[in-house]
């Protein structure tokens, strides 16, 4: 697991922990049910209402997050059977406390271990992280997909960077700028590989939604073999069509237009072979990124022992 998607995975615990309130009302159902006292209608009503919250958001966890419930003992908050429990059982006391200890412990104490993880890098980077294009950059996160007990080859980390290139020096020569503008900033490894990229924000903007019409593509020719379906993704791609009406309009000439056409299709077809996604593929659930854009064999370093 890579050190940014466990730090994401405590962002995304906590926040739903504080966000469904849920500590409270375990602390006082506990507190009643320790001294013997009734318990309010009303304190069960909050107490229903928070664990309905907390599954909900809890529906909505990555991977990272779901293990880290499940480490600390709270995955049990998003049944119904626990729910029926803390409501009406005659023992709820001792369930509750317990819960609630848990709660805190996470909400206090995981925060700090992810600022630990989180080591302090260059502000400007950190800024571009956080979402922040103040300086004119953005960054574009590329994750590598490594398949078990394989390794990369230098060859497909090679293509990889060479075909995001391609694209990012495309992409900016459509829009005027300067087509040399990106830089590596960023790597991280774990299950995957992950590179950061910074350069100019509209450009990886463009870059960005690129990749996501691609990846439109390769899942609608996912019927067909990987060569024919990386080919028909790539030779089918909108940006073709702004390459088109640039020509038509004498922005650019007839040899610019099929020399932006040719890297447009080469660093797709580099992208796909290489078996590389970005976050944001993640949010298109209809398909599985990591089987559709799975890199060439050829790529890949002998099985592992």
């Amino acid at each position: 697991m890579r050190k940014s998607d466990l730090i994401h995975g405590v962002e995304q615990l906590v926040g739903a922990l504080a966000e469904s309130a849920l500590e409270l009302p375990l602390v006082e159902v506990a507190r009643l049910g320790y001294r013997r006292e009734p318990v309010p209608g009303e304190l069960l009503t909050r107490l229903l209402s928070a664990l309905r919250e907390y599954g909900l958001r809890a529906s909505r966890y990555t991977r990272p997050a779901r293990m880290l419930a499940e480490e600390l003992g709270l995955s049990a908050l998003e049944q119904a059977d626990t729910w029926s429990l803390l409501i009406a059982a005659e023992n709820r006391a001792q369930e509750a406390f317990g819960f609630a200890e848990r709660v805190r412990f996470a909400t206090q104490h995981l925060p700090r271990v992810a600022g630990l993880l989180a080591q302090e890098g260059v502000p400007a980077l950190d800024a571009l992280r956080r979402g922040g294009t103040a300086s004119g950059n953005a960054l574009l996160t590329i994750q590598v997909i490594e398949a078990p007990r394989r390794w990369s080859t230098p060859a497909r980390l090679a293509t990889l960077l060479d075909g995001v290139d391609q694209l990012y020096g495309a992409c900016a020569t459509l829009q005027g700028l300067d087509p040399g503008g990106l830089s590596v900033v960023g790597c991280d490894a774990g299950t995957d590989k992950t590179f950061e990229l910074m350069g100019a924000a509209p450009v990886i903007d463009a870059v960005r939604e690129l990749i996501l019409a691609l990846w439109d593509r390769v899942v609608f020719y996912r019927e067909l073999t990987a060569a024919q379906r990386y080919r028909q993704a790539a030779e089918s791609l909108p940006v073709l069509q702004r390459v088109r009406e640039a020509l038509a309009e004498g922005r650019i000439s007839p040899e610019q237009a099929e020399l932006l056409r040719r890297r447009f299709v080469e660093g797709a077809g580099k992208f796909l072979v290489a078996g590389a996604t970005i976050p944001e593929l993640q949010e298109r659930a209809y398909a599985n990124p990591r089987t559709l854009m799975a890199p060439a064999p050829k790529l890949l370093s002998p099985a592992a022992g």
